[in-house]
């Protein structure tokens, strides 16, 4: 089975009501907590051969409506270097989530003038700006971190829903949740099921 991850019913409203008997769409809540604790407890009673999150980020050095496959994810808001470890790693976990590299060679050449991107996560919805081009969302490290511990390939498929620095970044975001963004995420999803099932 392959199971879809999202964090918002905002995201999957469009996408819960495709029907196919070898997926299933798990909304999950907002925040790192809610993604980990809601994915776990599904795979814990169900079969899964590969995760797929999908949804919302905000982008550094990305323009609205980009579609970016994530290369690899960590969180941004998690640092024990203090201690040794690279900052945004977690004890006993890789410095950096990665991508199951099959999963992201594929949807990168489906999806039409997609962009590859890192992903950091953290619970805040993030303002500032940062040196190097990537996306920021408040879920999808956690959902690596739980596919990483169950050893299920996971790949991420992210739509540019505010572009962080820009004027109006807030009021952008609101506007795209509300209008075009389920809409365009049930696109993605549609195209990437071409190849996949």
């Amino acid at each position: 089975m392959i199971l879809i991850v999202i964090a918002m019913e905002s995201e999957a409203k469009e996408i819960v009501s495709l029907k196919h008997p070898d997926v299933d769409v798990l909304v999950t809540g907002i925040g790192k907590v809610n993604a980990a604790m809601k994915l776990a407890a599904y795979l814990e009673k169900h079969s899964v051969d590969l995760i797929i999150n999908l949804g919302f980020v905000g982008g550094n050095g990305f323009e609205l409506n980009d579609i970016v496959v994530i290369e690899n994810a960590t969180y941004h808001d998690f640092d024990l270097s203090i201690f040794g470890y690279q900052k945004g790693q977690v004890p006993h976990y890789p410095a950096i989530f990665e991508t199951d590299k099959t999963l992201f060679n594929k949807l990168y050449k489906t999806l039409d003038k997609a962009k590859k991107g890192r992903l950091l996560t953290g619970d805040r919805f993030m303002m500032e700006t940062v040196n190097t081009p990537t996306v920021f969302d408040m879920e999808g490290a956690a959902y690596y971190q739980v596919a990483h511990t169950y050893q299920i390939p996971i790949v991420s498929v992210k739509l540019v829903s505010d572009v962080i620095g820009e004027d109006q970044h807030l009021e952008t975001y609101q506007t795209f949740e509300q209008t075009v963004g389920a809409h365009q995420l049930k696109e993605i999803f549609l195209k990437m099921m071409e190849v996949l099932l």
